[in-house]
């Protein structure tokens, strides 16, 4: 028995505490351009011993320099940003900081965005509405190397995978195709809404989340695809 143990071994049975040993924590980055949505989240995640916020940031931008100066082992990365969208994000992280585990955290869950988010290397995708003790075992999860889809979407991203892919214009409802077809009228957001008893507000989240399906940017390219797709 070496000097140092028989030191330690003394300390136990003298009744005092053995040395404290600290226990390694999950490093976390929260990107997310509402304020009270990273609050929320660094609140219930710094709740878990084994879990630490590291830092924050609103943009794209933010986000790759904060992945570049502290490398976390997970950054938790909304799909819209003002700046860079997420899955470029992603990427870009991932090239700057190829250990952090990517995981979308977000409201869209059209299929192009969330296999274009996957193929930029994210390690999870899980919708905003999921439970926060699911939002704390994911960051285990992709911290131990695991994948994790929100179990809302996995079935349909699992099929269309294997299946070789549906269209997106075939994935959506029909609202969302009548309100196409009002955008390509020239309706605004106001009339299109008082015709399908929604605010404006709501038809303008709406063609986001459509021009997210068609992973197209502007009104404009949202009616095109709509032609090419047979819906108009």
């Amino acid at each position: 028995m070496t000097p140092q143990l028989e030191r330690e071994v003394s300390r136990v049975r003298n009744g005092a505490r053995a040395p404290h040993r600290a226990v390694p924590r999950i490093t976390v980055a929260l990107v997310d351009d509402h304020e009270i949505v990273r609050a929320g989240l660094k609140q219930t995640l710094e709740c878990e011993p084994d879990i630490v916020v590291v830092g924050e940031a609103r943009t794209g931008a933010e986000a790759i320099q904060l992945a570049q100066t502290l490398s976390p082992d997970v950054m938790l990365l909304d799909v819209k940003l003002e700046d860079i969208e997420g899955p470029e994000v992603c990427r870009r992280v991932l090239s700057v900081s190829p250990p952090t585990a990517v995981v979308m955290l977000t409201g869209y869950s059209q299929d192009a965005i969330i296999l274009k988010s996957l193929s930029a290397g994210a390690k999870g995708y899980l919708m905003k509405d999921v439970e926060l003790a699911e939002v704390k075992r994911t960051v285990r999860a992709v911290y131990r190397g695991q994948s994790v889809l929100d179990p809302k979407v996995a079935p349909r991203v699992i099929a269309n995978a294997t299946s070789g892919g549906a269209r997106p214009a075939a994935m959506l409802p029909e609202r969302d195709i009548a309100i196409i077809r009002y955008v390509a009228g020239g309706l605004t957001n106001k009339e299109i809404g008082s015709l399908v008893n929604l605010s404006a507000h709501t038809i303008k989240d709406r063609l986001e989340k459509i021009a997210a399906t068609f992973d197209v940017r502007s009104r404009a390219e949202i009616v095109a695809e709509a032609f090419r797709a047979g819906l108009i």
